[in-house]
């Protein structure tokens, strides 16, 4: 790995565009628009001092749900010097991982892919925590411990924020955290009680990694989820076409009940755990149970919400719910990890654009289908905003599978021409015409 691009601290020059944090979605912006740094001047600027991606989750035997071929440039320009396959071959692995048989890759391995990216791009600066966004006139002013940019637009990558219940926020601490910090806290579990809350993939990955003993050979261990049942991710190749260009298009059209209400339908397709997770899972489960007859020290407890929590004599007491029943009981826990996922949150040097910006009728950010975010200077100055959630664009937002397609398609809104062609419309199901209003077909019906 090379090391960081540094800039100089008196690099004073206009930038048609400051990226403010280095993730994947920002990264993917950034290696795109590496393409046509002669007429688009980018500058891509995170706090840490080094590349990394949520690296309290990168545990040994996580798995990506997405296809390595949906990196950070495939998908719009394969001959990119910053694809995986790239990656493969100048770190020399290229026949070994097509011997592997693999689709899917470890995280492990896409963080290293996406570090390596990171670490050669020329419009990439890292150590560089911002700390105040102002607007003047017609340029954004970008300030940060060392030196001050000038943009005239920005690009928000800043990530998610691990999402804590309200009912056990007072009691963090060191064996009471977010499933992002256990590869960081690696804690020594053996002999604990460890409540595991939450049903998704992270859920089911820690479950998997306590069970194999990977931070010593708990006491006991009960997992945990308001979920009807710990439920497979849905993978199935119609169900793919949610991750397609044009019904991310489609779906924008759509009015705020209707994007809620396919949303909820849509859950499993990006919510759920792999197929191969649960069947390892599952025979390790069995073997524990029927072949080895262990005494019982495991228990999962689907429909069971968390409703309040306390701490005594240095033990959590947590008080759960039957979603059916109503029954309520209490379990005691040595150590309680929440793998209760994430929330998306604007940065705090953004505070000023705060009063300017659109919401909606809850509040949330206004964004434009090239994915503005509506605010006073929209047009003229954008403030492009990456992984909003998915009240804008869908349940592809927060996924890796349309990274590439995004980047480019805020490239192409930024450069005001074709940078890159995009197949929007390519798909094997027709979703039909999702912003016809029924309304304005009665009106337009009744006045004839």
């Amino acid at each position: 790995m090379t090391s960081p691009t540094n800039h100089s601290a008196n690099d004073s020059q206009r930038l048609d565009c400051i990226g403010i944090g280095l993730g994947p979605f920002n990264l993917s912006i950034a290696a795109l628009a590496d393409k046509v740094k002669t007429e688009l001047s980018t500058r891509f600027l995170e706090r840490k001092a080094y590349f990394s991606w949520h690296p309290g989750l990168l545990l040994s035997d996580a798995k990506m749900q997405t296809s390595f071929l949906k990196d950070l440039v495939t998908a719009v320009d394969p001959t990119s010097p910053y694809s995986f396959l790239n990656y493969l071959v100048t770190q020399r692995k290229f026949y070994p991982f097509c011997a592997s048989g693999q689709s899917v890759i470890s995280r492990l391995e896409f963080s290293d892919y996406l570090a390596w990216t990171a670490h050669q791009l020329p419009n990439a600066q890292f150590d560089c925590d911002v700390q105040n966004i102002e607007f003047h006139d017609d340029h954004f002013s970008v300030t940060t411990e060392n030196e001050t940019f000038t943009s005239q637009h920005l690009v928000i990558g800043t990530g998610m924020q691990p999402h804590v219940p309200d009912c056990i926020q007072g009691l963090v601490s060191d064996t009471c955290f977010h499933a992002s910090e256990l590869a960081l806290r690696a804690p020594d579990l053996t002999g604990k009680r460890v409540a595991i809350i939450g049903g998704g993939q992270t859920g089911a990955d820690i479950f998997q990694h306590s069970f194999d003993q990977h931070f010593g050979k708990p006491a006991h261990i009960e997992w945990i989820t308001r979920r009807a049942n710990i439920e497979q991710l849905d993978e199935g190749c119609f169900t793919d076409q949610y991750f397609m260009p044009d019904y991310v298009d489609q779906f924008y059209q759509l009015d705020s009940a209707n994007k809620q209400k396919e949303v909820s339908h849509q859950k499993l397709a990006s919510d759920g755990v792999t197929s191969d997770c649960l069947q390892n899972i599952y025979r390790s489960l069995y073997h524990d149970k029927y072949v080895l007859r262990n005494p019982s020290w495991w228990k999962i407890s689907p429909h069971q919400t968390l409703i309040s929590s306390r701490k005594q004599n240095g033990q959590y007491q947590l008080d759960i719910e039957h979603g059916l029943s109503k029954q309520r009981q209490t379990i005691t826990a040595d150590v309680v990890i929440l793998c209760t996922g994430f929330n998306h949150d604007l940065p705090k040097c953004l505070e000023s654009i705060k009063p300017q910006m659109h919401t909606d009728e809850h509040d949330r950010m206004a964004l434009s289908s090239d994915y503005c975010l509506q605010w006073k200077g929209m047009g003229k100055n954008n403030i492009y905003i990456v992984n909003s959630g998915t009240d804008n664009h869908g349940i592809a937002e927060p996924q890796l599978s349309l990274a590439a397609w995004r980047a480019a398609k805020i490239i192409n809104h930024l450069a005001q021409h074709k940078v890159y062609e995009l197949s929007d419309n390519d798909n094997i199901i027709d979703w039909g015409d999702l912003s016809f209003k029924h309304e304005k077909h009665l009106a337009a019906v009744s006045s004839l």
